[in-house]
């Protein structure tokens, strides 16, 4: 910009591109406008925010200074161009009505905890807002989860539908008001309201404070709760009552997945849970996402989250639930997603009754739907570093923006476990909300659903779609399908995507060593890999080393009846003999692997803790995803050994290739010996990340790359995670992790769409 010493006035035409729509942006141009003697206007279009500006130079300056480095807390600015243009005498600041371009490059702001000084008016006896449960301002509340499309008008989002009151419209109206253009803008007056059913729709009440008082006595008595929130349904029962989380455990089929629970204040928390900063910082964040924190006093019912040292905790962040945690006897409450196992979280009413019914005795609703639905986000710390493991409430959709434009607009289409999609055009990538498992028809149509709508809200069709290797992938299909219309398709392979996922996150341009280790991820050998180490750019890999293949008998059937896998690791480590006597109906199983029926080959370091767990009697059938790893990893950390195994390992074809059998046969002679199982599982551990390191080692010998990434799920064991980079560290390399997006295949659509550019060019 232009050094603006002259004395004259001029004008500026200043436009701002961000997340500057929905966050209280007009306003705050308008007070510094006044502030500093600035005439002219704002405005929002569908591009973001336009300022016409006159002023003297130094005001001018001034006025330019508060635009940058003091914004409003939600918006986010991306790019602000400044051209001057000759004055044209305006004599006031004003806030014009927002227009229509062609052009949409414009953000919409994430869904928000309630603020301070809402909660303030909201607990205020002689406020009209006293107990509103959808008190809102320009920094707080509803944003993602109500919008149809842009610009962010009141006429596009599901507000529409009640019109404000003559108080409410005042407040709108009002530039130096809090809710200035705040387009939930509502009371009880004219704004939505909250309904209490029981399970068989009969209402119950409609009064606020009445229904808190029964959701409260409910909850006391055990009782399940639906209760709408921002993004969808939650389920929640009293956390400390052993009786109600085990009956929502059987009623939702659950035996195992830990329960998120909600606790009052961060004062309570401390109070029950070793809480460090980093975890503290979080949890009382805007975005308000679970943390996962180790307990350190019995609060929670152990059938929270059954044999694991860590529960998943967050602190309320709508005025409902802060309603609900004023009442003394609300101590702890699960707040799970309201869904039926494996499909997304259920934020349609008529949905919520359908399927929640035979779960939920009360349902807890509203009378204002939601456009988007959004489950909440999931970190946990190692090392004093967040990592993703669920990105969705409070972060979606906040681009990524690149120092680069995107030659063509891609579409990644994810994968099919944890699926998150990404869009990609000009210079930003724009990763949806997790979307769950694509294993059910009502998921895969759910994801065809929020793709249009980001197609919609974002102006984006794509040029390119890329997608998974893995021929049976609905993701895959969907690409297929899209690449009828004319559009290219790109098949990209599953751990080169995770790993460059983290160098796009990053931005690392220089080639790494990669680190993948996963559950699943399909090979270019027709095998399903998931220990890899690469040696990587974003546009291309090369495998340099591998944990070696064992048979997965039955296929998918072996990832839940996880027995199966721990006898094919017996079996190829014992030349056809079974040790273990526990393993007594084999011989089908056998047969399987003999003849090769069904027994597809892998590496995957998931699969292998699966077998392990098997072995050493930790768990033989799963429910849901990582069981077994986790209850693995859970009492590793308990035996603080530093002892391992030297695992050894050979060459093929210049691919190094670790005897996952050598390890096989070690685990199972100490097993046999009695050696306590907590110290077996840590040896594990240790061995496992001992030859990750050596080889990572041997690999930067030949190459001279000092730059290591970590990626794939089974990094979000921290036990794993932690020995692996410490080692690495200690060892001289650059280590690096994701920063924005998870470990697990909810990042791959970034690593989709970056690979998907580079081939492009």
């Amino acid at each position: 910009m232009k050094n603006l010493k002259n004395r004259d006035k001029k004008q500026l035409k200043i436009r701002v591109k961000g997340i500057v729509q929905g966050v209280g942006f007009r306003p705050f141009v308008y007070r510094i406008a006044r502030e500093n003697n600035i005439t002219g206007y704002v405005l929002n279009d569908t591009e973001g925010v336009l300022i016409i500006c006159e002023g003297k130079p130094s005001s001018l300056q001034e006025f330019l200074n508060s635009i940058k480095h003091n914004p409003p807390p939600l918006a986010k600015i991306q790019d602000i161009k400044i051209t001057e243009h000759k004055p044209k005498g305006y004599k006031t600041f004003s806030i014009r009505k927002s227009k229509d371009k062609k052009t949409k490059d414009t953000f919409i702001p994430p869904d928000t905890m309630v603020c301070d000084e809402c909660l303030s008016e909201f607990f205020n006896p002689h406020n009209r807002r006293y107990h509103y449960p959808f008190i809102t301002c320009t920094h707080c509340g509803p944003r993602f989860s109500i919008i149809n499309d842009i610009p962010y008008d009141r006429k596009n989002t599901e507000m529409k539908e009640f019109p404000m009151c003559k108080e409410c419209m005042s407040e709108y109206l009002d530039p130096v008001n809090r809710r200035f253009h705040t387009e939930p803008n509502a009371c009880p007056t004219c704004g939505p309201h909250l309904f209490l059913y029981d399970n068989k729709r009969n209402l119950l009440s409609e009064k606020t404070d009445e229904i808190c008082d029964f959701v409260a006595d409910y909850l006391k008595r055990g009782k399940i709760i639906a209760i709408k929130g921002v993004g969808g349904y939650h389920l929640s029962v009293d956390a400390t009552n052993d009786n109600a989380v085990s009956l929502l455990r059987r009623r939702k089929n659950r035996p195992f997945k830990p329960f998120a629970i909600m606790m009052k204040d961060i004062k309570i928390v401390k109070e029950y849970f070793s809480i460090n900063e980093e975890e503290e910082r979080l949890l009382i964040s805007k975005e308000r996402p679970i943390v996962l924190i180790r307990e350190k006093r019995r609060l929670a019912s152990s059938f929270v989250a059954p044999n694991i040292q860590h529960i998943g905790l967050m602190l309320p962040y709508t005025p409902f639930q802060h309603l609900l945690f004023s009442h003394p006897d609300i101590m702890a409450l699960v707040m799970t997603s309201g869904n039926i196992s494996r499909e997304p979280i259920i934020s349609d009413d008529e949905e919520a009754f359908l399927e929640l019914s035979n779960i939920a005795d009360y349902f807890v609703t509203y009378n204002r739907k939601i456009t988007v639905f959004s489950d909440d986000s999931v970190l946990f710390i190692e090392g004093n570093t967040p990592y993703f493991i669920r990105r969705s409430k409070g972060f979606v959709p906040l681009p990524f923006i690149k120092n680069r434009k995107f030659p063509k607009s891609i579409l990644a289409t994810g994968g099919d476990l944890k699926n998150s999609f990404a869009i990609g055009k000009e210079n930003k990538i724009i990763l949806s909300q997790y979307l769950g498992d694509l294993s059910s028809p009502k998921s895969e149509a759910l994801y065809k659903k929020i793709l249009s709508h980001f197609r919609k809200i974002f102006a984006f069709s794509e040029d390119v779609v890329v997608s998974d290797k893995h021929p049976n992938y609905f993701t895959t299909s969907i690409a297929e399908e899209i690449s009828k219309n004319g559009v290219k398709w790109m098949k990209v392979q599953h751990h080169h995507a995770h790993i460059v996922s983290v160098m796009e996150n990053l931005d690392i341009e220089k080639p790494v060593i990669g680190l993948a280790f996963d559950g699943t991820g399909y090979g270019d050998d027709g095998n399903l890999w998931g220990s890899e180490f690469f040696v990587a750019t974003k546009k291309e890999y090369h495998r340099r080393a591998h944990f070696d293949y064992f048979p997965l008998p039955g296929g998918e059937k072996a990832i839940h009846e996880i027995w199966r896998i721990g006898l094919s690791l017996l079996y190829s480590s014992f030349e056809g003999r079974v040790p273990l006597r526990k393993y007594k109906d084999k011989k089908a199983i056998l047969e399987l692997i003999e003849k090769n029926i069904n027994s597809p080959l892998t590496c995957s370091i998931g699969r292998l803790f699966d077998g392990i767990a098997s072995i050493l009697d930790i768990e033989n059938i799963i429910t849901t995803e990582a069981e077994a790893a986790q209850k693995l990893e859970n009492i590793a950390c308990s035996g603080w050994q530093t002892e391992y195994f030297d695992i050894p390992y050979s060459e093929k074809m210049g691919i190094k290739i670790i005897d996952t059998f050598e390890l096989v046969r070690k685990i199972t002679e100490m097993k046999k010996k009695k050696f306590r199982i907590s110290r077996i599982a840590r040896i594990f551990h240790n061995s496992i990340s001992n030859v990750s390191i050596k080889i990572a080692r041997e690999i930067s010998k030949e190459t001279g790359i000092k730059s290591v990434v970590l990626s794939g799920g089974s990094f979000q064991n921290r036990l794993l995670l932690g020995t692996i980079k410490e080692g690495l560290e200690k060892e001289g390399f650059e280590v690096y992790t994701p920063l924005d997006i998870p470990f697990n295949d909810g990042g791959i659509a970034l690593g989709q769409i970056s690979i998907g550019r580079e081939l492009i060019k």
